[in-house]
């Protein structure tokens, strides 16, 4: 199963899917009509190097370097361009307008570097230029003193004959990083009376890396993810609709109260929330389509939507989730010493209804945990895997947010990856407990809402990045991968809760606000409400949006307040969903 490829926000206008892409598209988010060719037969490529075959985000291959390890812009990067060496593939050595633009600027900043200036900028394509963050003391030049001598906007000066564009106007673009394998993109330079507008194709240039980033997207070395991720079936096929990766979640301490980051980053909670999001995405593309509005959901009498008849909904996970459900089969991995640490007898007594601190106690088992499971991290207001599954058993897959449009959605089947034959009867006997025994005593649940039992299987194929595969794992990955079946922005890679790459400066633009934050899923609700005739415009607030509907309310009553058997559920509170469809704190309503 491939992932479809990473696209800012172009994917509509003119994106090609990852696999349309790789074969015979240009470069990822550009439709071959915004370049005007006049030759129908030519739609662009995208070349990798021999031996290269895409396999999705996560390539076969073995990186040497991690790209997290480059997250900060401009931060002594090497840059080298090695296409093009020694004068090969017959390229010409002109001395152009381009080439005095950039030789000048290249000498002053090299000189004050100490080094010898450049004659040419194409002579030595071994040398290194450096950039440096401004400000920062390290050797190299900022971006800014690259940039003195070559405007993009609204420069027209640089002719196809300056850019070495062949007769067709096209250049030949190779990314190279440190650890991967690199690629050859083929980008349309266009010209207008012959000449090139810079700041389009800096664009293009940008569109391509970004590309080879998200298709090289796995962990580092020596560090093992855990995948999820929600499939649909009926009679005639399967669908998947989301995918998650990750293992880590935010601590109490760095929540955001705008709502524009992810608290838990589990595989199966982004896997969730992009099911989510795919939803509310259906019910929107359903209210705008001719009939059939939609092969998976339909509309109800009572208004809100629900799974066709004879359509299911199925989970897998690499790995037993984390909590109730994996407290012997991680005890069956652990040395005499760690399991006298981790033994029930070294804590005080757990009260009832109260959550235990990740693995502590682990031979108690039916207790609510909170995440994560090392003692030495701090502090978190996530549940555990486990006790957020058994939730969805109870409450549904959609969420307070999405009830309003939504009945409650339940899983059909859980899948669970990575655990040995002779272990299957602990884990299956662990998993009926954790995922929805222990909620049998729930009672008051108002219809259509009910206890769910999923059926649970196991799987012999080992996800390639998983502890298991990787054997010698020294820990886990610190980005997420989260994608999203026909979305606008089907995928994109987090850590600690944003988007890998943003800086600091630009978390809180709305442009780069990760894909399931609850300020995103927020907007996606209320799109998909007004198309569907639903108001819900009288609500100031995410937290408000959440309390609409109330049957949903009525159950997770049940199942969370006094005398429900998850009465001591850890919540973040109303403090961190005080906040309008725009991020903007709502004051005077905590």
């Amino acid at each position: 199963m491939a992932y479809t490829t990473y696209d800012t926000g172009y994917n509509n206008q003119f994106g090609y899917p990852l696999q349309h892409s790789l074969s015979h598209g240009p470069v990822y988010g550009v439709h071959p009509t915004e370049y005007g060719y006049q030759d129908p037969a030519y739609g662009g490529a995208v070349y990798s190097d021999p031996g290269y075959a895409p396999q999705g985000v996560y390539p076969a291959f073995t990186p040497q370097r991690s790209v997290s390890q480059f997250g900060r812009a401009y931060d002594d990067l090497d840059i080298r361009d090695p296409y093009y060496s020694g004068g090969q593939h017959g390229m010409r050595h002109r001395r152009n307008s381009m080439s005095r633009s950039m030789s000048r600027s290249m000498s002053r900043s090299l000189s004050r570097m100490g080094r010898p200036a450049l004659g040419d900028y194409r002579r030595a394509s071994s040398t290194v230029v450096k950039f440096k963050r401004k400000g920062g003391f390290r050797s190299g030049i900022t971006l800014g003193e690259a940039m003195s001598d070559a405007h993009l906007a609204s420069n027209h000066e640089y002719s196809l004959y300056d850019l070495n564009a062949d007769a067709r106007g096209r250049i030949i673009l190779k990314v190279r990083w440190t650890g991967y394998n690199s690629m050859t993109y083929e980008l349309p330079a266009d010209s207008y009376d012959g000449h090139v507008e810079l700041q389009t194709l800096a664009r293009r240039i940008a569109r391509a890396c970004v590309h080879f980033l998200q298709l090289n997207f796995r962990p580092p070395d020596g560090q093992f993810t855990i995948l999820a991720g929600f499939v649909l079936q009926n009679s005639e096929e399967l669908k998947l609709i989301s995918l998650g990766t990750g293992s880590k979640c935010l601590p109490a301490a760095r929540l955001p109260e705008a709502g524009d980051a992810l608290h838990d980053s589990h595989a199966e909670v982004l896997a969730r929330r992009g099911a989510v999001r795919w939803f509310l995405e259906e019910i929107a593309r359903s209210c705008t389509a001719p009939e059939p509005a939609s092969s998976w959901i339909c509309r109800q009498g009572d208004g809100k939507y629900a799974l066709n008849t004879g359509t299911t909904l199925n989970m897998y996970i690499s790995t037993v989730p984390c909590g109730d459900a994996s407290t012997r089969y991680l005890a069956s991995f652990q040395d005499p010493q760690m399991a006298a640490l981790k033994d029930s007898s070294q804590f005080a007594a757990l009260a009832p209804n109260t959550a235990s601190r990740g693995r502590d106690n682990y031979s108690l088992y039916g207790v609510m945990r909170t995440k994560p499971g090392r003692a030495d991290s701090p502090p978190t207001l996530s549940m555990s895997c486990s006790d957020k599954i058994a939730s969805w058993n109870v409450l549904g897959i959609q969420g307070a947010l999405a009830s309003r449009l939504l009945q409650p959605i339940y899983i059909n089947r859980v899948i669970i990856g990575e655990v040995e034959p002779s272990m299957h009867d602990v884990v299956l006997e662990d998993c009926t407990r954790a995922l929805y025994g222990r909620l049998r005593p729930i009672a008051g649940l108002p219809a259509p809402f009910r206890l769910n039992d999923p059926l649970i299987e196991f799987t012999s194929t080992v996800f390639v990045h998983s502890k298991v595969a990787l054997a010698g794992a020294t820990g886990g990955c610190n980005d997420s991968l989260c994608y999203i079946a026909d979305s606008p922005r089907p995928s994109e890679a987090l850590i600690n809760g944003i988007r890998r790459g943003v800086p600091p400066k630009h978390r809180h633009n709305p442009k780069f606000r990760p894909l399931l934050s609850k300020l995103c899923l927020y907007g996606v609700f209320k799109e998909a409400a007004a198309k569907a005739g639903i108001s819900v415009q009288s609500v100031r607030t995410y937290y408000d949006s959440k309390q609409l509907d109330p049957g949903y309310t009525a159950a997770k009553l049940a199942l969370k307040g006094p005398g429900g058997p998850f009465a001591g559920w850890v919540v973040s509170g109303r403090k961190w969903e005080q906040f309008d469809v725009d991020g903007n704190r709502v004051a005077g309503l905590e």
